[in-house]
């Protein structure tokens, strides 16, 4: 069975939100009592949230039976919101696979059911910038990420700026790049979002090191070292020590390097994440001019 490693989806959170405040009655409120929920969307948001739990576990194929089956129930009451929830959540899924064509498919039919004032518009445009940005088109992703860095005004904005500041210096416009990335880290630390402050100064970092600034770019990765630490984050954990060992091997700071590649590999080992250990243990011997064990 196919699978994807686990991982914290922010953005699947606020969806499962949107959809349980859609779907799901109020409780324990003053005035009349709400009408009961009907057993169709009950069962859809079952799924729905079996769904979540596969894909958090790794079970991706076990997620896009989950959200067919959501998907399949919305569309039998014509529920259009629910219907887009469901697609959003299989392109997400299809493209962590590296499934581009389902994924693109998914997120396009998606969008034909969110309206651009729909709470729900800003992160179907986040998954479309995903989507095509994995598929190597910058322009769109840049298209994509700006609709929903300017639909969203809640705590997931910063998410969604450090996105589109990715693609500016993805595409090589570092200034641009370097003012979403700090404007992204003011929304994050104002909503309290560790994770994605900490993706805001490794951001900022990553611009600092591309300008010949390594000094700063090495602070900027340490402040994301710290969070990411804190908040028990292993794979980012790794790529900062990546970033670091990188920025030292740029100052010519060979033995720092390699005492911060070593330390990716080895989180990355223990996290299980053989790819990740492979990179580090690749840069320990291209400094090395050898093999690196």
């Amino acid at each position: 069975m196919s699978s994807v490693r686990p991982r914290i989806f922010r953005a699947v959170a606020a969806i499962l939100l949107f959809f349980s405040a859609a779907c799901a009655p109020l409780s324990g409120c003053s005035g009349p009592a709400a009408p009961p929920v009907p057993r169709a969307k009950e069962g859809a948001l079952s799924w729905n949230r079996r769904g979540l739990a596969a894909e958090e576990r790794g079970d991706a194929e076990g997620a896009i039976y989950a959200f067919r089956e959501a998907l399949k129930i919305n569309r039998s009451v014509e529920d259009a919101e629910g219907a887009a929830v469901a697609l959003l959540n299989l392109a997400r899924v299809h493209r962590l696979k590296g499934e581009p064509v389902p994924a693109r498919e998914r997120i396009d039919e998606a969008l034909l059911l969110v309206a651009p004032d729909s709470p729900l518009f800003p992160e179907a445009a986040f998954e479309k910038a995903k989507v095509s940005l994995a598929a190597g088109d910058l322009p769109a992703a840049r298209e994509w990420a700006r609709k929903a860095a300017l639909a969203e005004t809640g705590p997931s904005r910063g998410r969604m700026l450090n996105l589109l500041a990715r693609v500016d210096f993805l595409g090589g416009a570092e200034e641009e790049a370097r003012v979403c990335a700090a404007e992204a880290l003011a929304a994050n630390r104002g909503a309290g979002a560790r994770a994605e402050e900490a993706n805001s100064l490794r951001l900022l970092g990553d611009v600092s090191a591309a300008g010949g600034d390594r000094k700063g770019a090495e602070r900027l990765y340490l402040e994301a070292l710290a969070i990411d630490k804190e908040i028990a984050e292993s794979r980012k954990i790794a790529v900062d020590l990546m970033a670091l060992g990188a920025a030292a091997a740029a100052g010519g700071e060979t033995e720092r390097a390699l005492a911060f590649y070593g330390r990716a590999a080895e989180v990355s080992r223990n996290g299980d994440d053989p790819e990740g250990a492979d990179a580090a243990l690749r840069e320990m011997e291209r400094l090395k001019g050898g093999p690196s064990r």
